[in-house]
């Protein structure tokens, strides 16, 4: 039987989608190197953060199932300098209980059909010890260009970090 509440739906993210998009967030935050900030991110930063994504045009897509954000993804400015226009640096999530169930696939590809024709380049910038989603950005086209060796720092640890990048109008 086909249920409604069973199937993941992708969509636009929601200003009211913040407080689920920034707990999976903050549960990466507190409970990985996978990203190196080392303390979560305030609700306040987190409407900031999403306000400007609208503001400027850079697509926040959500993962919902039966009603409840499971997962996001973003595009983001890579640098501020006017010639990387054309870049944009990805960035996905999945709640702990979802992972590994074709949801971060789901949520990249929706997010790069919707790249095409605005940008040129897409790079994800991921944790060596994250290899779940190495293998979820080769999955997708990505090509890993370099690693910056003990470029972060997180719990006691230098981690290794490597640049990925998609182009997408080849």
């Amino acid at each position: 039987m086909d249920n409604k509440s069973d199937k993941i739906i992708i969509r636009q993210a929601r200003r009211e989608d913040m407080p689920a998009i920034n707990g999976i967030l903050n549960y990466a935050v507190m409970n990985t190197n996978y990203n190196l900030n080392t303390s979560p991110r305030s609700e306040e930063k987190a409407y900031e953060w999403y306000d400007s994504h609208v503001r400027d045009g850079y697509p926040v897509v959500t993962a919902e199932l039966g009603g409840k954000v499971i997962g996001w993804a973003s595009l983001s400015r890579f640098r501020e300098y006017s010639g990387y226009n054309t870049t944009a640096e990805v960035s996905v999530y999945v709640s702990v209980n979802h992972r590994h169930k074709g949801v971060g696939t789901t949520l990249l590809t929706a997010l790069q059909t919707m790249a095409q024709g605005r940008f040129h380049c897409l790079i994800a910038v991921v944790t060596d010890n994250n290899w779940a989603s190495l293998a979820l950005h080769t999955r997708c086209g990505f090509i890993a260009n370099t690693t910056f060796r003990e470029i972060g720092y997180k719990n006691n640890t230098y981690i290794d970090i490597t640049f990925m990048t998609k182009l997408l109008d080849k």
